[in-house]
C-alpha cells in the first residue's frame, strides 16, 4: 500500500517536507499561505504559493483555521469520520496455507473481529507469516481501543481462535491500531449519506478562491486510494482549467 508514496518520494522526494503539522490555510487574490509547526524543532514556518490543492482529512480539516468560503466551510464541517481499528498477528509459520489451504482472501464472522484477511503475497513460503486479525469498525473501534495494547492483541487472539485452533500456539507478535486515535486522521475515512452528498458534496468538490480540495472524501469511492487519486485528478483538472482562464 505504501508504494504509491514511495514511488512519489523517487520522483519529487527533494519538494516533500514531513514532520510538519498545519495550522493556518490563508489565501487572497495572490496567492496562499499555510502556516505550520515543524514538529521535530517546534519551529513555527509558512509556505505560500500561487494555490493549493489541500488533502488534509476532513476530521483535522475542520480543526484548522482555514480561510474559505461560507459554502465550504459547511461542507468541511458536515462530514464525519468512521472509527476504526486493525489488529496485525505474526505467527511462527503461515499454518492456514499449510494445514488448511488458504491462499489470500478473507474469513467475514460474526465475532466483534468482524473479519481476518490472509496475505496475498509470497505463497508457501516458509517461516514468520502475518494476517490481519481484525477490521472492525463503529462503536466496537471505540470500545476496543480503550483497552491497552497488550490487551487489544490478546482479545483478537482469543476471538480468532475461534476459527484458527493454531492461532494461541503459533502467535509470536501483534499490533493493533485505531484510525480514530491516529493523530492526523482521528479516524478511518469520511462518512457521507445521500442527504449530505446532496447538500455539501459539490460544494467540497469546487474551488474556492485558490483553494481546492482533494482526497477520498472528495469522491464517490470513499475510504480507497482510489478514490484519493481520482479525486487528485479531478483537482488537478479544476485547477488547470481555472489557471487557463485566468
Amino acid at each position: 500500500m505504501d508504494q504509491i508514496a514511495v514511488g512519489f518520494e523517487k520522483q519529487v522526494g527533494n519538494l516533500v517536507r514531513t514532520n510538519s503539522k498545519v495550522t493556518a490555510i490563508r489565501q487572497d487574490d495572490k496567492g496562499v499561505t499555510v502556516d505550520y509547526l515543524d514538529t521535530k524543532t517546534n519551529a513555527k514556518m509558512t509556505a505560500s504559493a500561487d494555490y493549493c490543492i489541500c488533502t488534509i482529512p476532513l476530521s483535522i480539516l475542520s480543526q484548522i483555521d482555514i480561510q474559505v468560503g461560507d459554502t465550504l466551510s459547511s461542507a468541511i464541517h458536515a462530514v464525519p469520520y468512521l472509527p476504526g481499528l486493525k489488529v496485525g498477528l505474526e505467527f511462527k509459520r503461515r499454518f492456514w496455507e499449510q494445514d488448511e489451504q488458504i491462499y489470500g482472501g478473507i474469513t467475514s464472522t460474526d465475532l466483534p473481529i468482524a473479519q481476518i484477511s490472509y496475505p496475498s503475497y509470497r505463497y508457501g513460503s516458509q517461516g514468520p507469516g502475518v494476517l490481519l486479525g481484525a477490521y472492525a469498525n463503529g462503536a466496537f473501534a471505540y470500545e476496543f481501543t480503550a483497552l491497552p495494547p497488550e490487551q487489544r492483541v490478546q482479545k483478537a487472539l482469543e476471538w480468532g481462535s475461534a476459527i484458527h485452533p493454531q492461532y494461541k500456539s503459533e502467535f509470536m507478535n501483534g499490533i493493533a491500531v485505531g484510525w480514530h486515535r491516529v493523530p492526523w486522521t482521528q479516524g478511518c475515512f469520511a462518512i457521507w449519506t445521500e442527504e449530505s452528498r446532496a447538500t455539501h458534496y459539490k460544494n467540497l468538490c469546487q474551488l474556492d478562491g485558490r483553494i481546492v480540495l482533494a482526497g477520498e472524501h472528495c469522491s464517490y469511492i470513499g475510504g480507497w486510494q482510489e478514490g484519493g487519486i481520482t479525486s487528485a485528478l479531478d483537482a488537478i483538472g479544476r485547477l488547470h482549467q481555472r489557471v487557463l482562464a485566468g
